[in-house]
């Protein structure tokens, strides 16, 4: 990889989470403002259609797939990166693959399951960018006041319409595991989330949880917690939706949207509730061991974390619609920029993440390549 574009350039070659509404406006933005700022850079950023397996672009998915993002951090190559945002619950392969070198900043202030998910063995391997994590989307304010599944779809339910109680897509390859560590996590507190993974059978309790789930998610005969489910929601189909907090974004800019006045909670999904976050950060490439690199690298993070760029992507003032994207900042100066302290939405997520775990950095990805744990959450969502 060279070191500088030209005799007075460094270039700098990254990775963004590609996962994100209106991702493509993102990073040429990204792009843009960067090299505004940081002149003596070459910011290199790819493609979001490299990731999307369904566009003729697609190469491979540097979020998730690891091996093909190992060669990206370790080997010479037209798809080889510097820095590269992967979810951190493939970290720990990255790291045991020697794929990763430490990678930190002594600023900001990150959100305690932030800093958490980037920390192994005494070193840090990454600067925190995103967290996400299920929520529950509904006109209906109790969701935020129920602090158990049981409560939760009670509350669905008592309110006696016709659509369906909750809708959502939570069965998906990466999907089924999270939410079942989130149930279990939401029913033992402290649990063992390695033996979780490790079991070959779903806990009893937590099966159990996720069939009265399937149940609230059924309607006339049709299961639909394996459905976007958007739509039908922002067209008052169904009560309340079960997603990311960035589902809010398709939610407010669905054609013909009637549902308004929305309430935000943390999805519990067990005999209690106990928040777990998904967080997304940047990893250094080994490779990437030259001064000006490094220093490069720095600048770029320092840059994708500030609170100015937070508060542009966060709303969304980079796109043609400027609605907000709800997806969740991993510093805690973020949430006090002023756009998004104004916004009502913003302001239920800051309150409903406070105290959240973080997913594991290791195991997740051989109980997806098992699949026992997807197929049996599927069948107990009656999907």
């Amino acid at each position: 990889m060279p070191d500088a574009a030209t005799p007075d350039k460094v270039q700098l070659r990254v990775s963004l989470y590609p996962w994100v509404p209106e991702a493509d406006s993102l990073a040429s933005w990204i792009e843009q403002d960067f090299e505004t700022q940081h002149p003596e850079i070459d910011l290199v950023v790819r493609t979001m259609e490299r990731s999307y397996d369904w566009l003729p672009g697609y190469v491979s998915d540097l979020a998730y797939e690891i091996d093909q993002t190992v060669a990206a951090l370790t080997q010479e190559g037209d798809d080889s990166q510097d820095l590269i945002e992967v979810d951190t619950m493939i970290l720990g392969a990255l790291i045991e693959r020697n794929a990763v070198a430490p990678f930190a900043l002594s600023e900001p202030s990150f959100l305690p399951s932030a800093q958490e998910a980037v920390s192994q063995d005494g070193e840090t391997w990454g600067v925190p960018h995103w967290t996400c994590g299920y929520f529950v989307i509904s006109e209906d304010a109790g969701v935020r006041e129920a602090n158990d599944l049981t409560a939760l779809l009670d509350r669905l339910a008592d309110a006696g319409t016709e659509r369906a109680d909750i809708v959502g897509d939570i069965d998906g390859s990466w999907d089924a595991v999270m939410v079942y560590l989130d149930a279990f996590i939401d029913s033992y507190g402290d649990g063992d989330v390695q033996a979780a993974l490790a079991a070959e059978t779903l806990d009893p309790m937590v099966d159990s949880a996720l069939r009265a789930l399937g149940t609230s998610c059924a309607q006339d005969g049709e299961a639909m917690c394996g459905s976007d489910g958007v739509e039908k929601f922002a067209t008052g189909g169904a009560d309340a939706l079960i997603g990311y907090s960035e589902r809010l974004h398709p939610i407010l800019a669905t054609e013909g949207r009637t549902v308004a006045n929305l309430h935000i909670a943390s999805a519990p999904l067990g005999s209690g509730s106990h928040p777990m976050l998904f967080t997304d950060a940047l990893v250094l490439s080994p490779r990437c061991s030259s001064e000006r690199c490094q220093e490069a690298a720095r600048a770029f993070a320092s840059y994708y974390v500030s609170d100015r760029v937070f508060e542009v992507v966060l709303m969304g003032l980079d796109t043609d619609t400027s609605v907000a994207r709800y997806l969740l900042p991993s510093t805690t100066t973020a949430f006090d920029t002023d756009a998004v302290a104004a916004d009502p939405y913003y302001r239920q997520l800051e309150e409903e993440i406070q105290g959240a775990r973080a997913y594991p950095t290791s195991g997740v990805p051989e109980a997806r390549e098992r699949g026992a744990i997807q197929a049996q959450v599927k069948t107990a969502l009656g999907l």
